[in-house]
């Protein structure tokens, strides 16, 4: 049995891993962001099915947990396929969708288990936080294009995919820094408890 501490921090190396990498890239191109998406979300779903099936997950966020696993999988893989030939609207629509999905689904599982589990106010705020990541995902103009001019005469495009990418960085921080700091807490009251008893 696997404590849900572990799915819990790995998820959030695995958004941290995904935040920096887009940080750190100057390239924002639709291939890199279906690339490095698709990679997170594989890895991601793959954590939470085996977590759960690990018994990580009990009750009836099993089932969400489980049903957000197999839609990440299926988003990563999809998203590793189109990455050579994919088009900002094949990263924006592949990301809000799965996005929302996911975060309905880890909201209702920190709803079910408000009360009962101290990671649940965790599950809504990252639930809700990657449900507004698919909204904006959705709603950004994919033939957004914007000139710009910096300080020392450095210019450049501002494009949909840029916007796109970098905003699913942010939220892979958000979320990444949210994930670990509640799987150290997880960690840390089972080991008071444990003591404790």
């Amino acid at each position: 049995m696997v404590a849900a501490w572990i799915p819990q921090l790995s998820r959030g190396i695995l958004a941290l891993a995904l935040g920096l990498v887009i940080t750190l890239t100057l390239e924002h191109s639709p291939a890199f962001g279906l690339l490095t998406f698709g990679v997170f979300a594989a890895l991601t779903g793959a954590v939470l099915v085996v977590g759960t099936l690990r018994g990580a997950y009990a009750g009836r966020m099993s089932a969400a947990f489980v049903a957000q696993g197999a839609i990440s999988v299926v988003a990563g893989v999809v998203s590793l396929g189109l990455a050579p030939t994919g088009t900002t609207v094949t990263f924006a629509v592949l990301v809000g969708v799965w996005a929302v999905v996911a975060g309905m689904l880890e909201t209702v599982s920190g709803i079910f288990s408000r009360g009962r589990l101290l990671i649940a106010r965790d599950w809504i705020i990252a639930g809700v936080l990657t449900a507004v990541l698919g909204a904006v995902a959705l709603l950004v103009p994919p033939d957004f294009v914007q000139p710009f001019s910096g300080q020392k005469g450095v210019s450049g495009t501002l494009t949909a995919s840029v916007i796109l990418i970098g905003i699913v960085g942010a939220w892979a921080i958000l979320v990444g820094v949210l994930q670990t700091i509640s799987a150290v807490t997880l960690r840390t009251a089972r080991v008071s408890r444990t003591a404790t008893s």
